[in-house]
């Protein structure tokens, strides 16, 4: 009976993570669901992952952010979103075996693969009307870009970034045919026109190249590799649209949040300007002439350590970090001691945290729901693999 209710709490688990790459609103369902059946049913062991403490410590230094805010009313959303690091601890309690794991690749590779064809047929459409009307508006590498299932291209070309880099060590023991999907989600990641998940990509690639066999580094990567070939001439456009000042929201601005999050820090080193303070307080801290005319956005600062430094202050910035050091730490302890079945779950929770982290130096993404709770369970499965052969043992 209890293996029972294990295997539909997995389900659950599973069904909220897949369903960030579609609806955030059922993700969150679900994520719900599940907790309420764990409560219910109370597991006689709870397996708590190395990062707990750092994770525990990063709400408690965002909840001081608050408190010390002087607009606390504004930043509650920030807790809120407390509730989406249940997954981490549902993904590490139920996804406790291999199997799991390759079922839980093959429903991410689904539900990706869904999302990156509906983004293709974007794109094309998209396509065919710019060259038709030759308008900005209209320009699918810059201003009209893929969204799949999501509302903004930035949130979708984030998820699928974290399922192809978790899916490339999956590749080798999935078999020929889940190339497909996965070369589905390279070729939206490269037509989705977004630079910081390219840098994420390439990044999450060579964070495990060493350890995977050549044919599933050449099975994941030539797709990919063909289709930036023949799109050469729009990556080209695109990279040269950055530099035009008045048309689109220059590379420039990016400097001006970079430099303007380092200046709120300096101001407020201990608990920053409060959480969800940044569109409010940033134009104080501009330094160009004019910031309606700078035509770019500011409501976050387009990297996760200087966001979380400028927003919530030093202390919580140090406990993200320990958090994502004790992830590496942890993973790559795992990675030495894994076995042959085994090896490839921790390399891909490497790989999608690898991306992550680099993709996150030029945007915040994890500060996006949809990101984070895919994040969380990707980075967390390895946790409960490991508990999971030490009690078969």
């Amino acid at each position: 009976m209890r293996g029972s209710r294990d295997f539909w709490l997995f389900g659950l688990t599973l069904a909220s993570a897949a369903s960030a790459l579609v609806s955030i609103a059922a993700a969150e369902t679900l994520l719900a669901i599940a907790c309420l059946c764990w409560l219910i049913l109370r597991p006689a062991r709870v397996i708590w992952p190395s990062y707990t403490l750092p994770l525990v410590a990063f709400m408690a230094t965002t909840v001081l952010s608050l408190t010390m805010s002087p607009q606390p009313e504004i930043g509650m959303g920030s807790v809120r979103k407390f509730v989406l690091f249940a997954m981490a601890f549902l993904a590490a309690n139920f996804v406790t075996t291999p199997s799991r794991a390759r079922t839980s690749c093959k429903v991410l590779l689904i539900a990706g693969a869904a999302g990156a064809t509906l983004a293709l047929v974007q794109f094309a459409n998209a396509y065919i009307k710019f060259r038709a009307t030759h308008d900005l508006a209209d320009d699918p590498m810059v201003l009209t870009r893929i969204t799949g299932f999501m509302g903004h291209w930035i949130t979708f070309s984030a998820e699928q970034l974290l399922v192809w880099c978790a899916a490339i060590p999956a590749l080798s023991v999935l078999g020929r045919r889940w190339v497909i999907p996965a070369a589905l989600i390279g070729a939206a990641l490269v037509l989705g026109f977004t630079r910081s998940v390219w840098f994420g990509a390439v990044a999450g690639v060579l964070a495990v190249a060493v350890n995977l066999p050549r044919k599933t580094l050449i099975g994941a990567a030539l797709p990919v590799a063909l289709v930036a070939a023949i799109a050469s001439g729009l990556i080209q456009h695109r990279i040269s649209m950055s530099f035009q000042q008045q048309k689109f929201g220059p590379d420039t601005g990016r400097i001006e949040l970079f430099f303007g999050g380092l200046r709120m820090i300096r101001d407020h080193p201990l608990f920053g300007v409060g959480p969800e303070r940044i569109h409010s307080e940033f134009p104080r801290y501009y330094s160009g002439a004019d910031l309606a005319q700078a035509n770019f956005y500011y409501g976050h600062l387009e990297n996760n350590v200087v966001q979380i430094g400028a927003e919530r202050g030093l202390l919580c910035l140090a406990a993200f970090l320990w958090f994502i050091f004790e992830l590496y730490a942890s993973l790559i302890t795992m990675l030495k001691t894994a076995g042959e079945g085994t090896r490839w779950i921790v390399l891909s929770a490497v790989a999608a945290l690898t991306g992550f982290m680099v993709a996150g130096f030029f945007e915040y993404n994890f500060g996006d729901s949809e990101v984070l709770l895919l994040f969380l369970f990707i980075v967390s499965i390895p946790y409960g693999i490991r508990e999971g052969v030490a009690a078969d043992v």
